[in-house]
């Protein structure tokens, strides 16, 4: 009869205690689907804007391939991974904390998903730079200042002389 332990240690035996489950064959995760779930996890970060692409990836978007993988590298041990992640972070970030963050995402993501040990993350930021903004910031500002687009062609003096007319 087995011990309470080895009930605990034995993977292949269901929660509701019934027959253990016979092993079938071996489970492996394609290098690309670890490689998308860094990536994924990654972009999750606030303060993360982007990816950073390489020169091979520049390649593949100018081909109009799309990567999902896109600023990863991963390397393996046996079932232990090294990943390395290539991001732009958005201005006004704190780079360590959004790193730290990064590596805690990509750890966990990684070894929930997969099952694989992590050993290393490493982030490498490629750059800083300003969020565009989306259409529905570039209306709202155009509500807010309306004024503005009236003096975009006129020096300054006419856009002075506007400006004090209207009001």
């Amino acid at each position: 009869m087995m011990s309470e332990d080895e009930k605990l240690v034995n993977k292949n035996t269901p929660p509701n205690g019934s027959e253990p489950l016979e092993e079938i064959g071996d489970i492996r995760v394609a290098d690309e689907v670890i490689s998308i779930v860094a990536s994924l996890a990654a972009q999750e970060v606030n303060g993360v804007l982007c990816m950073s692409s390489g020169f091979r990836e520049g390649l593949n978007e100018f081909l109009g391939k799309e990567q999902v993988d896109k600023g990863v590298r991963i390397s393996f041990d046996g079932k232990v991974v090294h990943a390395s992640v290539y991001i732009i972070i958005e201005y006004n970030y704190s780079i360590p904390e959004v790193a730290l963050e990064v590596q805690e995402k990509v750890k966990d993501a990684i070894e929930t998903m997969t099952g694989y040990e992590v050993e290393t993350v490493d982030v490498h930021v490629e750059g800083v730079r300003k969020r565009e903004k989306t259409e529905m910031e570039l209306d709202a500002e155009k509500e807010v200042f309306p004024k503005v687009d009236i003096f975009e062609n006129d020096n300054e003096e006419e856009r002075h002389r506007k400006f004090f007319e209207e009001d």
